[in-house]
């Protein structure tokens, strides 16, 4: 009986996120659209709402799978089997985290700048041009080696990008000004939006 009480504890949370979700999904259900047959204006509530809804069930469903013996005893016996081997615990971390002499915040401020950059010249260059320069100054900020290749992915995602807003959220993005601007009129032709 107590197993089941702390399953239970467990899973609360979880419970009242599925009944939230449950209470949303019937509200984001009285919207009603302006252009019948089109995308409503309920339909990215609804999106979010499946995956929040997937995520309490899993979470709901694994708390009660979850043996009660697996929380804080388990965190305790291994701590407790971790003492003395604080030299190969340290050595660990700098595995997965990395050494901190060897960290490189320079890197974390240039992502921050790509982003305030962004932002300051999206309105001149378009929504697909600044998309494509910030997706490719973060994949150079982030390390990768080969800048062919990192600007072919930056093209194609901000071509999907682009295509998704445009084509399925039927959001308006910025479309620049002079030749920017041509140049996201020709695209928005070539997926056929007018």
């Amino acid at each position: 009986m107590i197993g089941m009480r702390e399953r239970l504890a467990r899973a609360i949370p979880f419970l009242i996120v599925l009944a939230v979700g449950v209470w949303l999904w019937h509200v984001a259900d009285g919207f009603v659209s302006a252009r019948p047959g089109y995308a409503g204006p309920g339909l990215w509530p609804k999106a979010v709402l499946i995956l929040l809804l997937l995520a309490a069930l899993v979470g709901a469903v694994q708390s009660f799978a979850r043996a009660p013996e697996e929380g804080l005893g388990a965190l305790i016996e291994q701590a407790s089997r971790a003492v003395g081997r604080e030299g190969e615990l340290e050595a660990d971390l700098q595995l997965e985290f990395g050494d901190p002499a060897t960290r490189q915040p320079l890197w974390a401020w240039a992502g921050i700048a790509l982003m305030l950059g962004y932002v300051a010249v999206i309105p001149w260059i378009g929504f697909t041009i600044a998309t494509f320069f910030l997706m490719f100054g973060i994949i150079l900020a982030g390390g990768y080696p080969r800048p062919g290749v990192a600007a072919a992915i930056a093209a194609g995602g901000a071509f999907a990008f682009f295509f998704i807003f445009q084509r399925i959220a039927y959001v308006s993005l910025p479309m620049g000004a002079g030749p920017f601007k041509d140049l996201t009129i020709a695209l928005m032709a070539v997926i056929g939006v007018r």
